[in-house]
């Protein structure tokens, strides 16, 4: 009886879980019904379903991650391992150095040509026409000199070849009469031979006549002074009325003095430790006291193949392009 009124409060207890909450309990039961729990709502148990699928679905985005980190290192490990499995190689083309030691030396500049010009006939200084500065080409007439006892000789001498020229004439004349008078036995042979000896000599008057004008002539030719190359002049050392002397008996005096600066001539003095590196054709870079920021290029061209035993250097020439 006890159990079943147990199992009928039980069923009770169950239907009024059932049941709506304003129910009333059942009359039939004997005993007094327990007081009913309070209910849930039902946003509890879809919050937990939201978290369930949530986690699933943070799992399942964690696997495929997972997964793609772990293809593409895959991949990129190939890829690198196929890199490396070619073969490179660095290439390295030969360029010229840079000079590995350099050594600055003094040097002595002077003109490529420079010539003190002389007078070669005696007289007098009747003009010059160039003074120093003048830019001068070659073959221009620097001054010119009065010549008068040269004037003379050269008539004297002119006048002594026509006369050796008429003897030559005469002589010639008298050789081809004796030739035909031996040729009839006229004459005796002695006195052609003589008549033709006669006229070599006169021949050989005729030549020295004629190269004792050439020489004055020449000389007379002198009375220009002509400039000998393209240059500057840089001295003049006479002046109209001067008198002029050439000759080996008085001292010749410069008249002019030329310097062809379009290229110039370095000697350099190079130590005798250096001497080896000395090459025909090398370069130098050249530079002066008043201009040390400009640099001029220059090309060895000889040297004096001695070491000087004084200065214990080798003399080397340089030369340089001045053309501005």
């Amino acid at each position: 009886m006890e159990n079943s009124t147990a199992n009928e409060g039980e069923k009770q207890h169950t239907a009024a879980l059932a049941e709506p909450p304003h129910e009333a309990p059942s009359a039939q039961t004997a005993q007094p019904a327990q007081p009913a729990e309070p209910a849930r709502p039902r946003t509890v148990s879809k919050l937990a379903i939201m978290v369930v699928c949530a986690a699933v679905v943070l799992l399942a985005v964690g696997i495929v991650l997972g997964i793609h980190s772990r293809v593409s290192a895959e991949a990129t490990l190939a890829t690198a391992a196929d890199q490396s499995s070619i073969a490179s190689v660095r290439v390295t083309y030969p360029q010229q150095g840079q000079q590995i030691q350099t050594i600055d030396l003094p040097g002595n500049v002077q003109a490529f040509y420079d010539t003190p010009i002389y007078a070669r006939t005696s007289g007098y200084l009747l003009h010059w026409y160039v003074d120093i500065g003048a830019h001068v080409h070659q073959g221009q007439v620097m001054a010119e000199i009065q010549t008068p006892e040269l004037d003379q000789q050269l008539q004297q001498a002119q006048a002594d070849l026509k006369t050796s020229q008429a003897n030559f004439d005469m002589a010639s004349i008298t050789s081809k009469r004796w030739q035909n008078l031996l040729a009839k036995n006229a004459v005796s042979k002695q006195e052609t031979d003589q008549a033709m000896s006669d006229l070599a000599a006169r021949q050989s008057a005729v030549s020295a006549s004629e190269a004792n004008v050439r020489r004055l002539q020449q000389l007379q030719g002198f009375e220009k002074v002509i400039a000998p190359f393209d240059g500057i002049v840089t001295a003049r050392n006479t002046d109209i009325g001067a008198l002029v002397e050439a000759g080996a008996n008085s001292g010749p005096k410069e008249l002019f003095h030329l310097a062809a600066i379009n290229r110039l001539r370095v000697y350099i003095a190079v130590p005798e430790a250096y001497a080896g590196a000395v090459t025909s054709g090398g370069k130098v870079s050249l530079t002066e006291t008043d201009r040390p920021d400009e640099t001029f290029k220059g090309t060895l061209v000889r040297n004096s193949n001695a070491i000087d035993p004084q200065s214990r250097t080798l003399n080397v020439e340089a030369d340089v392009d001045n053309a501005n």
